[in-house]
């Protein structure tokens, strides 16, 4: 007996942990794991589904990472998942970015009046309106509130820079911004700027008091005075979001970018 116990190591397992194994069958019903010669582990349903879409090239005798979910089952078997080893992984992602300030991208999946939302492997993410860059954040007239969600969910799929405000771990949450992503790099860009300065760039949003235009990572606004010499009497006249235009910058003060339109041209 002794001498079948050499090389013999158990295996001790814990729900919660990562643990490594072999596959030994793929079925519809199921996946079956070699776990050190000692254990057996089954994935099946849902938890064969992760974010890196394991399943899909997965092969016989493929070495792989998943969580395990139960240390034993009524059929002996230790239940394992692979979606919650890819959750795991995103989680040490997300905390990675979080603690050294840095940008990651992503995208939504659904909008609603408060902001946008997304799912990274079963982590709920948001992003507040307020937490949109300028060239996103959806300016009407009068806050209209289905007018805010019909532009929200124009950004459905799109990818966007953010920064992780909060992350809640508990009850896999994160806040995010996109606005605090952007202004790492506007501060980069206001320092090369200067007045008097002719830059090309697109509107991106149009109100009753002036027109806003972004270009580079900035975004200033061309106040209604400075549309045309004369009297405006409709801003909307003067284009449509995502147009291109040149501007002359006139004033850069407390990170607010002043420009014109009318000092392009002569005054009449």
């Amino acid at each position: 007996m002794d001498e079948l116990l050499i090389g013999f190591h158990p295996v001790k397992v814990t729900p919660g942990q990562l643990i490594e194994g072999k596959v030994i069958t793929i079925q519809k019903s199921g996946i079956l794991l070699d776990l050190n010669g000692v254990l057996t582990g089954l994935i099946t349903g849902k938890e064969m589904k992760d974010n890196a879409n394991t399943l899909k090239t997965l092969k016989v005798g493929d070495s792989v990472t998943a969580v395990v979910l139960e240390d034993e089952n009524d059929e002996g078997f230790v239940v394992l998942s692979f979606r919650k080893a890819s959750q795991e992984k995103t989680w040490q992602a997300f905390m990675e970015a979080y603690q050294n300030d840095k940008v990651i991208q992503v995208k939504p999946l659904e909008a609603n009046k408060g902001g946008l939302l997304l799912d990274a492997d079963g982590i709920k993410g948001f992003i507040p309106v307020s937490q949109l860059a300028p060239l996103h954040y959806p300016r009407v007239n009068g806050a209209d509130a289905n007018q805010i969600l019909t532009k929200l969910k124009e950004l459905i799929g799109q990818t966007l820079n953010v920064k992780i405000l909060n992350l809640d771990r508990e009850n896999g949450k994160l806040i995010l911004s996109e606005k605090a992503a952007h202004d790492m790099e506007r501060e980069k860009t206001l320092g090369k700027l200067a007045v008097g300065e002719k830059v090309k760039g697109h509107i991106s949003g149009i109100v009753q008091f002036g027109i806003f235009v972004t270009f580079g990572q900035v975004e200033g606004l061309v106040h209604v005075s400075e549309i045309e010499w004369g009297h405006c009497k409709d801003t909307r006249n003067y284009g449509r979001v995502g147009d291109e235009v040149e501007v002359v910058i006139i004033g850069i003060e407390n990170g607010k970018i002043s420009l014109s339109m009318k000092r392009l041209t002569e005054n009449p």
